[in-house]
Protein backbone atom coordinates (compact mmCIF):
# COMPACT_ATOMS: atom_id res chain seq x y z
CA UNK A 1 0.00 0.00 0.00
CA UNK A 2 1.29 3.11 -0.76
CA UNK A 3 0.33 7.05 0.86
CA UNK A 4 2.49 9.17 -2.01
CA UNK A 5 4.83 10.88 -0.22
CA UNK A 6 7.50 13.83 -2.00
CA UNK A 7 10.06 15.92 -0.92
CA UNK A 8 13.79 16.38 0.93
CA UNK A 9 14.17 14.56 4.42
CA UNK A 10 14.74 16.14 7.26
CA UNK A 11 14.08 14.57 10.63
CA UNK A 12 13.19 10.90 11.72
CA UNK A 13 11.84 10.12 15.33
CA UNK A 14 11.58 6.92 16.16
CA UNK A 15 10.17 4.70 19.21
CA UNK A 16 10.43 1.27 20.16
CA UNK A 17 9.00 -0.17 22.67
CA UNK A 18 9.76 -3.92 23.34
CA UNK A 19 8.42 -6.34 26.04
CA UNK A 20 9.68 -9.62 27.11
CA UNK A 21 9.35 -12.02 29.91
CA UNK A 22 11.06 -11.79 33.20
CA UNK A 23 11.37 -13.84 36.40
CA UNK A 24 7.77 -15.14 37.98
CA UNK A 25 4.93 -12.78 37.01
CA UNK A 26 6.68 -9.86 35.88
CA UNK A 27 7.29 -8.68 32.39
CA UNK A 28 10.55 -6.77 31.41
CA UNK A 29 10.01 -3.42 29.22
CA UNK A 30 12.43 -1.52 27.28
CA UNK A 31 11.22 1.79 25.59
CA UNK A 32 13.76 3.77 23.58
CA UNK A 33 13.25 7.31 21.80
CA UNK A 34 15.45 8.21 18.97
CA UNK A 35 15.64 12.08 16.87
CA UNK A 36 17.69 12.24 14.11
CA UNK A 37 17.72 15.76 12.45
CA UNK A 38 18.35 15.43 8.89
CA UNK A 39 19.24 19.42 8.10
CA UNK A 40 18.91 22.74 10.37
CA UNK A 41 20.92 25.52 11.79
CA UNK A 42 20.13 27.16 14.80
CA UNK A 43 21.22 28.96 18.23
CA UNK A 44 19.91 27.01 20.76
CA UNK A 45 20.09 28.55 24.86
CA UNK A 46 24.02 29.02 24.60
CA UNK A 47 24.74 25.86 22.05
CA UNK A 48 24.76 25.56 18.57
CA UNK A 49 22.14 23.07 17.14
CA UNK A 50 22.82 21.24 14.12
CA UNK A 51 22.09 17.95 12.06
CA UNK A 52 23.00 14.44 14.22
CA UNK A 53 21.72 12.88 17.09
CA UNK A 54 19.79 15.26 19.01
CA UNK A 55 17.58 13.22 21.69
CA UNK A 56 18.50 9.54 22.18
CA UNK A 57 16.62 8.17 25.62
CA UNK A 58 15.86 4.18 27.02
CA UNK A 59 13.98 3.34 29.78
CA UNK A 60 14.16 -0.13 31.28
CA UNK A 61 12.61 -2.04 33.93
CA UNK A 62 9.79 -4.61 34.89
CA UNK A 63 5.76 -4.46 35.74
CA UNK A 64 3.72 -6.99 37.29
CA UNK A 65 1.64 -9.29 34.66
CA UNK A 66 -1.59 -9.54 37.33
CA UNK A 67 -1.58 -5.75 38.54
CA UNK A 68 0.45 -4.07 35.39
CA UNK A 69 2.02 -2.13 38.66
CA UNK A 70 5.73 -0.93 37.63
CA UNK A 71 8.22 -3.00 39.70
CA UNK A 72 11.47 -1.18 38.85
CA UNK A 73 12.77 1.34 36.44
CA UNK A 74 15.89 2.57 35.33
CA UNK A 75 16.92 5.09 32.20
CA UNK A 76 19.92 6.19 30.24
CA UNK A 77 19.94 9.48 27.99
CA UNK A 78 23.03 9.15 25.90
CA UNK A 79 22.11 12.51 23.87
CA UNK A 80 19.88 15.54 24.97
CA UNK A 81 19.17 18.79 23.85
CA UNK A 82 20.53 20.97 27.06
CA UNK A 83 23.68 20.31 28.37
CA UNK A 84 25.43 21.76 31.02
CA UNK A 85 26.73 24.79 30.10
CA UNK A 86 26.89 28.66 31.39
CA UNK A 87 23.97 29.74 29.71
CA UNK A 88 21.77 27.25 32.04
CA UNK A 89 24.33 27.99 35.01
CA UNK A 90 24.95 24.04 35.06
CA UNK A 91 21.81 22.64 34.98
CA UNK A 92 21.08 19.93 32.46
CA UNK A 93 17.85 17.39 30.52
CA UNK A 94 18.97 14.50 33.02
CA UNK A 95 18.84 16.51 36.43
CA UNK A 96 14.87 15.38 36.70
CA UNK A 97 15.05 11.77 35.99
CA UNK A 98 15.68 10.83 39.21
CA UNK A 99 11.73 11.44 39.76
CA UNK A 100 10.93 8.52 37.73
CA UNK A 101 11.28 6.24 41.02
CA UNK A 102 8.21 8.18 41.96
CA UNK A 103 6.54 5.73 39.37
CA UNK A 104 7.38 2.74 40.92
CA UNK A 105 4.00 1.17 42.30
CA UNK A 106 1.97 3.01 39.44
CA UNK A 107 -0.06 0.77 37.49
CA UNK A 108 0.13 1.48 33.83
CA UNK A 109 -2.65 1.85 31.41
CA UNK A 110 -5.99 3.71 32.41
CA UNK A 111 -5.24 6.51 34.53
CA UNK A 112 -1.18 6.26 34.28
CA UNK A 113 -1.00 9.26 32.31
CA UNK A 114 -2.50 11.55 35.36
CA UNK A 115 -0.13 9.63 37.20
CA UNK A 116 2.60 10.69 34.68
CA UNK A 117 1.88 14.39 35.40
CA UNK A 118 1.75 14.20 39.03
CA UNK A 119 5.07 12.88 39.25
CA UNK A 120 6.79 14.15 35.96
CA UNK A 121 4.70 16.45 33.77
CA UNK A 122 5.65 19.99 32.95
CA UNK A 123 8.79 21.22 34.85
CA UNK A 124 8.56 17.96 36.89
CA UNK A 125 10.30 16.63 33.67
CA UNK A 126 11.02 16.29 30.43
CA UNK A 127 8.92 16.31 27.49
CA UNK A 128 10.84 13.37 25.29
CA UNK A 129 10.83 10.82 28.41
CA UNK A 130 6.69 11.61 29.16
CA UNK A 131 6.25 10.96 25.21
CA UNK A 132 8.07 7.54 25.65
CA UNK A 133 6.43 6.77 28.99
CA UNK A 134 3.19 7.30 27.39
CA UNK A 135 3.95 5.45 24.52
CA UNK A 136 4.61 2.33 26.38
CA UNK A 137 1.22 2.76 28.69
CA UNK A 138 -0.83 2.80 25.58
CA UNK A 139 1.10 -0.11 23.67
CA UNK A 140 0.63 -2.19 27.63
CA UNK A 141 -2.80 -1.43 27.17
CA UNK A 142 -3.11 -2.70 23.59
CA UNK A 143 -1.53 -5.50 24.38
CA UNK A 144 -3.39 -6.61 27.49
CA UNK A 145 -6.75 -6.47 24.44
CA UNK A 146 -4.98 -8.63 22.68
CA UNK A 147 -4.48 -10.85 24.90
CA UNK A 148 -7.65 -10.68 25.93
CA UNK A 149 -9.11 -12.14 22.66
CA UNK A 150 -6.44 -14.72 22.36
CA UNK A 151 -6.36 -16.30 25.78
CA UNK A 152 -3.51 -18.62 24.05
CA UNK A 153 -1.18 -15.33 24.91
CA UNK A 154 -1.78 -15.43 28.08
CA UNK A 155 -0.05 -18.73 28.85
CA UNK A 156 3.21 -18.58 30.94
CA UNK A 157 6.41 -18.25 28.91
CA UNK A 158 10.32 -18.62 29.54
CA UNK A 159 12.31 -15.76 31.14
CA UNK A 160 14.21 -13.70 27.97
CA UNK A 161 11.18 -14.84 26.02
CA UNK A 162 9.38 -11.97 23.39
CA UNK A 163 6.29 -11.37 23.92
CA UNK A 164 5.14 -7.91 21.76
CA UNK A 165 7.08 -4.94 20.27
CA UNK A 166 5.98 -2.09 19.05
CA UNK A 167 7.60 0.57 16.42
CA UNK A 168 6.99 4.33 15.45
CA UNK A 169 8.38 6.30 12.96
CA UNK A 170 7.46 9.22 12.04
CA UNK A 171 9.22 11.10 8.99
CA UNK A 172 9.22 14.79 7.84
CA UNK A 173 10.06 15.74 4.10
CA UNK A 174 10.22 19.50 2.93
CA UNK A 175 8.48 19.37 -0.62
CA UNK A 176 10.02 22.15 -3.35
CA UNK A 177 7.78 24.74 -1.90
CA UNK A 178 8.77 25.01 1.19
CA UNK A 179 5.64 26.05 2.55
CA UNK A 180 4.28 23.08 3.71
CA UNK A 181 5.98 19.71 5.06
CA UNK A 182 4.62 16.32 4.44
CA UNK A 183 4.56 13.55 7.45
CA UNK A 184 4.93 9.90 7.37
CA UNK A 185 3.94 8.23 10.23
CA UNK A 186 4.26 4.20 10.44
CA UNK A 187 2.84 2.17 13.75
CA UNK A 188 4.05 -1.48 13.44
CA UNK A 189 2.33 -3.69 16.74
CA UNK A 190 4.34 -7.36 16.71
CA UNK A 191 2.35 -10.03 19.57
CA UNK A 192 4.02 -12.79 19.86
CA UNK A 193 2.63 -16.59 20.26
CA UNK A 194 4.75 -19.00 22.63
CA UNK A 195 8.05 -20.14 21.20
CA UNK A 196 7.79 -23.82 19.15
CA UNK A 197 9.22 -26.72 20.77
CA UNK A 198 12.58 -26.07 19.02
CA UNK A 199 12.60 -22.53 20.73
CA UNK A 200 11.87 -20.49 17.54
CA UNK A 201 9.80 -17.20 18.10
CA UNK A 202 5.75 -17.61 16.25
CA UNK A 203 3.82 -14.72 15.09
CA UNK A 204 0.62 -14.28 16.53
CA UNK A 205 -0.51 -11.19 14.76
CA UNK A 206 1.17 -8.39 12.75
CA UNK A 207 -0.79 -4.99 13.26
CA UNK A 208 -0.21 -2.00 11.10
CA UNK A 209 -1.46 1.82 10.47
CA UNK A 210 0.28 4.40 7.96
CA UNK A 211 -0.66 7.91 8.13
CA UNK A 212 0.27 10.76 6.15
CA UNK A 213 -0.54 14.36 7.33
CA UNK A 214 0.65 18.04 5.66
CA UNK A 215 1.36 21.06 8.01
CA UNK A 216 1.69 24.36 6.81
CA UNK A 217 4.88 25.52 8.44
CA UNK A 218 4.21 29.27 8.68
CA UNK A 219 1.06 28.57 11.37
CA UNK A 220 1.35 24.29 11.81
CA UNK A 221 -1.74 24.10 10.29
CA UNK A 222 -3.06 20.47 8.93
CA UNK A 223 -4.13 20.55 5.40
CA UNK A 224 -5.04 16.99 5.44
CA UNK A 225 -4.23 13.80 7.21
CA UNK A 226 -4.78 10.16 5.31
CA UNK A 227 -4.35 6.72 7.37
CA UNK A 228 -4.86 3.15 6.14
CA UNK A 229 -4.57 0.18 8.51
CA UNK A 230 -4.50 -3.76 8.50
CA UNK A 231 -4.11 -6.94 10.67
CA UNK A 232 -2.17 -9.58 9.24
CA UNK A 233 -2.78 -13.17 11.50
CA UNK A 234 0.37 -15.58 12.06
CA UNK A 235 1.92 -18.01 11.86
CA UNK A 236 2.03 -17.07 7.90
CA UNK A 237 1.57 -13.46 8.10
CA UNK A 238 -0.02 -13.70 4.85
CA UNK A 239 -1.25 -10.69 2.65
CA UNK A 240 -4.76 -8.42 3.96
CA UNK A 241 -6.33 -5.89 2.68
CA UNK A 242 -5.97 -2.09 3.84
CA UNK A 243 -8.98 -0.77 5.43
CA UNK A 244 -9.26 3.00 4.79
CA UNK A 245 -9.60 5.69 7.77
CA UNK A 246 -9.57 8.77 5.87
CA UNK A 247 -13.09 9.51 6.38
CA UNK A 248 -13.12 10.00 9.96
CA UNK A 249 -9.98 12.51 9.77
CA UNK A 250 -11.67 15.02 7.56
CA UNK A 251 -11.82 17.58 10.50
CA UNK A 252 -8.25 17.55 11.32
CA UNK A 253 -8.15 19.73 8.08
CA UNK A 254 -7.79 23.24 9.21
CA UNK A 255 -6.84 22.58 12.82
CA UNK A 256 -3.57 23.52 14.51
CA UNK A 257 -1.20 20.95 15.35
CA UNK A 258 0.51 22.71 18.15
CA UNK A 259 -2.31 23.89 20.81
CA UNK A 260 -4.66 21.42 21.72
CA UNK A 261 -4.55 18.95 19.38
CA UNK A 262 -4.09 15.91 22.48
CA UNK A 263 -7.04 16.67 23.73
CA UNK A 264 -8.67 16.77 20.44
CA UNK A 265 -7.46 13.00 19.27
CA UNK A 266 -8.23 11.80 22.91
CA UNK A 267 -11.84 13.35 22.16
CA UNK A 268 -11.94 11.47 18.94
CA UNK A 269 -10.49 8.51 19.13
CA UNK A 270 -9.46 7.86 23.26
CA UNK A 271 -13.05 5.65 23.70
CA UNK A 272 -12.66 2.87 21.59
CA UNK A 273 -10.19 0.02 21.90
CA UNK A 274 -10.37 -0.53 17.98
CA UNK A 275 -8.90 3.46 17.57
CA UNK A 276 -6.16 2.33 19.43
CA UNK A 277 -2.86 2.27 16.54
CA UNK A 278 -4.77 5.62 15.20
CA UNK A 279 -4.76 7.46 18.16
CA UNK A 280 -0.85 6.91 18.85
CA UNK A 281 -0.46 7.62 15.10
CA UNK A 282 -2.32 10.99 16.16
CA UNK A 283 -0.68 11.95 19.33
CA UNK A 284 2.89 11.51 17.53
CA UNK A 285 2.46 14.45 15.38
CA UNK A 286 2.40 17.57 17.64
CA UNK A 287 5.77 16.43 19.62
CA UNK A 288 7.26 15.43 16.01
CA UNK A 289 6.07 18.99 14.44
CA UNK A 290 8.47 21.05 17.88
CA UNK A 291 11.79 18.66 15.95
CA UNK A 292 10.57 19.27 12.19
CA UNK A 293 10.84 23.58 13.25
CA UNK A 294 14.38 23.50 13.58
CA UNK A 295 15.45 22.16 11.09
CA UNK A 296 13.96 24.54 8.48
CA UNK A 297 16.12 26.87 10.26
CA UNK A 298 19.42 27.06 7.84
CA UNK A 299 21.11 30.23 9.86
CA UNK A 300 22.13 30.96 13.15
CA UNK A 301 18.40 32.61 13.57
CA UNK A 302 14.99 30.48 13.87
CA UNK A 303 13.42 30.91 10.38
CA UNK A 304 9.32 31.77 10.80
CA UNK A 305 8.58 28.46 10.37
CA UNK A 306 10.40 27.13 13.28
CA UNK A 307 7.37 27.75 15.61
CA UNK A 308 3.64 28.83 15.23
CA UNK A 309 3.84 32.53 16.59
CA UNK A 310 7.36 33.10 17.00
CA UNK A 311 10.56 31.41 19.21
CA UNK A 312 10.79 29.94 22.19
CA UNK A 313 10.56 33.16 24.16
CA UNK A 314 7.01 33.32 23.31
CA UNK A 315 5.95 30.08 24.37
CA UNK A 316 4.15 29.75 27.66
CA UNK A 317 7.05 28.42 29.36
CA UNK A 318 6.93 25.42 31.98
CA UNK A 319 6.58 22.72 28.89
CA UNK A 320 9.46 20.70 31.14
CA UNK A 321 12.04 21.02 33.81
CA UNK A 322 14.70 22.88 31.74
CA UNK A 323 11.82 25.54 30.28
CA UNK A 324 10.62 26.21 33.95
CA UNK A 325 9.38 29.31 34.96
CA UNK A 326 12.32 31.55 36.65
CA UNK A 327 14.51 28.45 35.67
CA UNK A 328 17.86 30.02 34.01
CA UNK A 329 17.57 28.52 30.64
CA UNK A 330 14.27 30.82 30.45
CA UNK A 331 16.41 33.89 32.03
CA UNK A 332 18.98 33.47 29.55
CA UNK A 333 16.55 33.10 26.70
CA UNK A 334 14.23 36.37 27.72
CA UNK A 335 17.55 38.35 28.16
CA UNK A 336 17.91 38.22 24.48
CA UNK A 337 21.67 37.14 24.45
CA UNK A 338 23.41 36.30 21.26
CA UNK A 339 22.74 32.11 21.11
CA UNK A 340 19.63 32.32 23.33
CA UNK A 341 16.98 32.39 20.61
CA UNK A 342 14.77 29.05 20.28
CA UNK A 343 12.06 26.93 18.46
CA UNK A 344 12.55 23.83 20.44
CA UNK A 345 11.26 22.53 24.10
CA UNK A 346 13.41 20.30 25.87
Amino acid sequence: MELNITGEPVHTRCLAIALTQGQGESIEFRADILDLRKAGLIALGGRIATAGIIHKMELRGAFSRETGCIERIEWDQSHVMHEANLATKGECCRDPMVRLKELVGTRLGEGFVNELKQCFGGPLGCTHINTLFRELSAFVSRQRVVAREAPELQTARAPGERIASRSIFFDAFLPDDGANTVISVRLADIHYASTDENGSERLHSHDELRLVAEVELSSWQLRGVYARERRRLGPSCSDAPWRERDDELGDFAGRSSFGGMSRFCLERFGQREQDALLLSALLSLAPGMTQVGVTVSDGLAPSSGAHPGGGLAEMDPGPCYMLRTGGPLMETLASGMPGAASGESD
